[in-house]
């Protein structure tokens, strides 16, 4: 059973659910855009200058005399955006990673604790770390998922209500960048548009043409909504398997951590790992 936490509704399966989510109740059809609830979907209709020159009946008015103007410094600005954008920038330093000597203690420490299920100011309590609390709390959840299953019916709900929790806040992320990254003038593909063309395989986002990140020409992107490290039980050995068909089907491309990564965490050859903050800002340039 998949679950729509804001509109707390259920759905029979996961494609039910991404489908909902990309529905009018959640969706802005003009813009693209995704928002997570109806309330907030209108409150952008009523205040977007995109949506302003409107008739009672909802259909854009082309005669309104801010229509023609809106129109053009919209277009001047998509298309100074692709231009920028996709240009190589060796002006700004990137986002390397973040070392592995400082995220392997507060790991260790999580793993130490699991037990007790700790959170971020219990483990601050236990250890000194610089780390963005956010990426401490991602090697918490990495922890925990080393904790023997609780095979009792209660253990086995709660196991399968944290999954569900977990995959509905990544798609949201997920939706999240996507929509960024049309907002900035970009043509790609989403997964679910590819796979309704019958296309593989599917990253997140294939670019219909591709796209230089700070001197790397990228055809996909995959997006990933948690912090990437080498010691993160399950997940690394499967990511590399799924990047090198990525290259081998599509060519060179990029992995988008929303946390951002530990230094050499991934190396894939022609893929390269950013941080999500970086690759929009370089992006949106």
């Amino acid at each position: 059973m998949a679950i729509c936490v804001p509109c707390d509704r259920q759905f029979t399966t996961q494609h039910a659910l991404e489908q909902h989510l990309q529905s009018s109740k959640h969706r802005c059809q003009d813009c693209n855009r995704f928002f997570q609830s109806t309330r907030s979907k209108d409150q952008h209709i009523n205040t977007s200058q995109n949506h302003c020159i409107r008739t009672q009946s909802g259909i854009a008015d082309k005669t309104h005399p801010q229509a023609s103007r809106y129109d053009s410094e919209m277009t001047r600005n998509q298309t100074a955006v692709l231009v920028v954008g996709a240009t190589v920038d060796d002006f700004i330093s990137p986002y390397t990673g973040v070392p592995r000597t400082t995220v392997t203690p507060v790991f260790k420490m999580a793993c130490h604790l699991r037990f007790t299920k700790p959170d971020v100011e219990m483990l601050l309590r236990r250890i000194d770390t610089q780390l963005d609390h956010g990426v401490i709390s991602a090697l918490i959840e990495a922890a925990l998922r080393l904790l023997p299953p609780d095979n009792t019916p209660e253990g086995r709900l709660e196991a399968k209500e944290r999954m569900q929790q977990k995959i509905e806040r990544a798609l949201l992320h997920e939706l999240s960048f996507v929509d960024q990254l049309r907002d900035l003038g970009y043509q790609f593909l989403t997964e679910i548009e590819q796979k309704e063309l019958q296309l593989r395989p599917t990253p997140d986002i294939r670019f219909l043409e591709p796209v230089w990140i700070h001197g790397h020409l990228c055809h996909w992107i995959e997006y990933k909504s948690y912090f990437g490290f080498k010691a993160s039980p399950f997940i690394t050995s499967k990511d590399k398997r799924q990047f090198k068909k990525y290259v081998f089907e599509l060519g060179s491309g990029a992995v988008v951590y929303k946390l951002g990564f530990e230094t050499d965490h991934i190396t894939v050859p022609k893929v390269r790992l950013f941080r999500e903050a970086e690759v929009l800002h370089l992006l949106g340039r």
